[in-house]
């Protein structure tokens, strides 16, 4: 068995954030055949339950606690550094070394680092296979917010940490040899010339958890996410503000679902006659088996939408901007449905309400796609073969 260090920037259990969702799957598939050493940096010390999420697939597990308080100066120092703030969030000096020195002792034939907010930790190691999932393109995402931001400060702000990124995405092929990334789009907004290197992989679905459910449909439309994530709140938005009115004047009765923890009051506050906010469920999919659509029109889209591939994997049709299906690639009024402006937007939702056997026909077409396209063993042999240098 190989052995590898797995780099995180926080604790992949619970699974309430997409990159602890890809991370934890990555474990699981990856320990079948591998030794797997966990380092995980977090804001706040692990309970048993978290332990326990995690540790069937593991040998080892190292989490090094960094408080905000202690994020304040290496945020500070990237001032003159050049490191994204981002990445210095989630560095810490002593850290560092710390992590150096388990490397050290554990002697491991492959170290993987998930996301570019762990490669400072493993810049200076010499003579160990190292690899780099970006899940997303970090740059593009902020360039997108920079772009859509009306407040002038954070416009400037985003501008700031846009060019670093870019800069800081392109530096880190001069110290890791291998990369993967989540979807095309992604790797083609990786300003360097060797984004070509990167390879594709998707993230999967647990169809264990998400699969067709014979219940009662008590929502019409459906948005679910992690509501803490700005990209999420500015659909949310878009989608309360601007789609749903439309909507309610050929439909009056018509019920929204927002179902995701961390929202915030400016998402609380949308609750109404037609709206409600739900943070907490058993399960997620528990939110999507008492909905007739999935509904998700980001407007900063940027690597790919988890909750678009989990309601497909359980039948529901959704209705999502083109941005979004470019990372999925499903085949658009046949798998799923495509809008970008309010008024494609309502129309869709109002056509799938009204057709039952159009909606269905997209249901099953989307099953058969994400069945065929999206399976967590599948994607992360992939990465075992990437992490270990066989192709």
């Amino acid at each position: 068995m190989a052995k590898i260090v797995f780099i995180t920037s926080r604790f992949p259990f619970p699974l309430e954030k997409g990159d602890k969702l890809r991370v934890f799957f990555q474990l699981k598939d990856l320990s079948v055949n591998n030794q797997i050493h966990l380092i995980a940096i977090d804001g706040k010390p692990m309970s048993k339950e978290q332990f326990e999420g995690v540790s069937p697939f593991c040998k080892s597990i190292q989490v090094f606690v960094l408080p905000f308080y202690k994020r304040i100066i290496p945020l500070a120092l990237s001032i003159f550094n050049g490191i994204p703030l981002q990445v210095a969030y989630f560095y810490n000096g002593k850290i560092r070394i710390k992590i150096e020195k388990s490397i050290s002792q554990l002697n491991p034939d492959a170290i993987h680092c998930h996301l570019i907010r762990t490669t400072e930790y493993i810049k200076n190691v010499i003579g160990i296979q190292k690899s780099l999932d970006f899940m997303d393109a970090f740059g593009i995402g902020m360039e997108k917010r920079q772009n859509t931001e009306r407040n002038l400060f954070k416009k400037l702000l985003f501008k700031y940490e846009k060019n670093r990124l870019y800069a800081y995405e392109n530096q880190v092929f001069g110290f890791v040899d291998k990369f993967c990334i989540i979807s095309s789009q992604d790797r083609d907004s990786i300003k360097s010339s060797k984004s070509n290197e990167i390879k594709i992989i998707p993230n999967g679905v647990d169809f264990e958890s998400f699969y067709p459910r014979n219940e009662k449909k008590i929502y019409d439309i459906l948005f679910m996410g992690n509501m803490g994530y700005p990209p999420n709140i500015a659909a949310v938005q878009f989608l309360a503000n601007e789609i749903m009115p439309l909507v309610v004047k050929i439909l009056p009765e018509i019920k929204l679902l927002i179902a995701g923890v961390g929202a915030p009051k400016s998402i609380k506050m949308l609750q109404s006659n037609n709206i409600d906010v739900i943070e907490h469920f058993g399960h997620i999919s528990d939110s999507i088996a008492i909905s007739k659509i999935m509904l998700a029109p980001m407007q900063i889209s940027i690597g790919l939408q988890n909750k678009i591939i989990q309601a497909m994997a359980m039948k529901v049709p959704c209705i999502v901007s083109q941005a979004s299906n470019n990372a999925i690639k499903a085949a658009n009024n046949v798998s799923i449905v495509e809008a970008n402006t309010q008024a494609e937007y309502s129309t869709a939702i109002i056509e799938l309400l009204k057709n039952g056997e159009m909606a269905a026909n997209i249901g099953q077409k989307g099953y058969d796609f994400v069945k065929e396209n999206f399976s967590w063993p599948a994607q992360n042999e992939l990465l075992e073969d990437m992490i270990l240098n066989r192709n």
